[in-house]
C-alpha cells in the first residue's frame, strides 16, 4: 500500500498542471476585463476601455421606451446619452454614430444604436423631433441620477456638457469602451469592425 502511495502523488501533478493551465488564463481574463489590472495603456482599440467594465442591465430596471434585450441575439450596440440640452457635441455623436452605421452596410445588421434620454421631458421632445434625420435610432428613458449612479466608479467622463462621449456595449451587455470628442467617425468604424469580424456571428 505504501508502494502506490508515491505513484499515486506522481499520478496527480499532471491532472494539477492541466487544471492549472486551463484555468489560470480564464482567471486571468476575468480580472483584466472586470478591472483593468494587466490591460497595457496602449491597445489596438481606437476608443478607451471603460474601467471597470459596466454591466447596462443596471439601469434597465429604471429604462423606459425600446429597451435593449442585451441576450439571445448578437448584435453590438452604442448607447449615446442625451441630456435636457444636446448641444453641438451631444448632436455630433448622434450624427458620426449614423454615418458609421450606415459605412458598416450589412454588418450594420449586427449593430444597435440607442439614444439614452437621461433629459427628462425635454430630451424627449429633442429626441422626437429629430426622427427623421435619425432613421433606425432607438431611444429609452431612465433618471439623470440612475445614469451618473451607474458610471460613477468608472473612468468614464462626468460632464456631459463639455465633454460628451458614447458607450459601446458588447453581445452581453457590458459597456467596454467609450468615446468622445477625441475619436471621430473613421475610429469607431474601425473599432467596430474589428468587433464584429472576431465576436460570434462575425
Amino acid at each position: 500500500m505504501s508502494d502506490n502511495a508515491p505513484a499515486q502523488k506522481k499520478s496527480a501533478w499532471p491532472l494539477f498542471a492541466i487544471l492549472v493551465i486551463t484555468v489560470l488564463p480564464i482567471v486571468a481574463a476575468y480580472v483584466a476585463f472586470f478591472t483593468g489590472v494587466g490591460v497595457p495603456d496602449e491597445t489596438v482599440n481606437e476608443g478607451e476601455l471603460v474601467v471597470p467594465a459596466k454591466n447596462a442591465e443596471a439601469i434597465l430596471s429604471s429604462a423606459e421606451g425600446d429597451i435593449p434585450a442585451f441576450h439571445n441575439n448578437l448584435s453590438w450596440r452604442l448607447l449615446i446619452p442625451v441630456p435636457e440640452h444636446c448641444g453641438e457635441i451631444c448632436q455630433r455623436n448622434l450624427y458620426i454614430t449614423r454615418q458609421v452605421h450606415i459605412r458598416l452596410a450589412e454588418k450594420g445588421e449586427r449593430l444597435e444604436r440607442f439614444a439614452v434620454n437621461i433629459g427628462g421631458a425635454e430630451g424627449e421632445r429633442y429626441l422626437e423631433s429629430i426622427e427623421a434625420e435619425q432613421p433606425g435610432l432607438k431611444r429609452f428613458t431612465v433618471p439623470r441620477e440612475v445614469w451618473d449612479e451607474w458610471l460613477r466608479d468608472s473612468n468614464v467622463p462626468g460632464n456631459l456638457r463639455d465633454d460628451h462621449f458614447y458607450l459601446l456595449v458588447d453581445q452581453v451587455g457590458f459597456a467596454m469602451m467609450f468615446y468622445t470628442t477625441r475619436q471621430d467617425g473613421n475610429q469607431l468604424l474601425k473599432d467596430l469592425k474589428r468587433v464584429l469580424r472576431y465576436s460570434p456571428g462575425g
